[in-house]
């Protein structure tokens, strides 16, 4: 399904999304987080930076229904979410091993 009510472009794959908490040193941090991630998992995992506040981002955190910020969120291909952390994030290598996990 791809969130086909977001303009947010898709990938065949997991895909990570991270959204802030408005206070731009969790911005920093989230910003770091996933470049790490996506050099941990290169050519597989699509990492999108949403603010929770307002279009695409204010879209998919309805839809999941999320409430707790800063979120990161393992979304699949048919719009499940197998995991997701809230308030304190995992680290890269954590996020990474999950996806192996998902992923085969």
């Amino acid at each position: 399904m791809a969130l086909e009510f977001t303009n947010i472009p898709d990938r065949v794959g997991a895909a990570i999304y991270i959204f802030g908490d408005g206070s731009s040193q969790t911005e920093k941090v989230l910003t770091d987080l996933g470049t790490r991630i996506d050099e941990l998992t290169p050519d597989i995992t699509q990492v999108v930076y949403l603010d929770p506040n307002r279009g695409d981002g204010l879209a998919v955190k309805e839809f999941y229904g999320l409430t707790q910020f800063p979120a990161l969120c393992i979304i699949m291909d048919d719009d499940t979410m197998p995991n997701a952390w809230y308030g304190t994030m995992p680290s890269p290598e954590e996020v990474s091993y999950q996806l192996s996990r998902i992923s085969g």
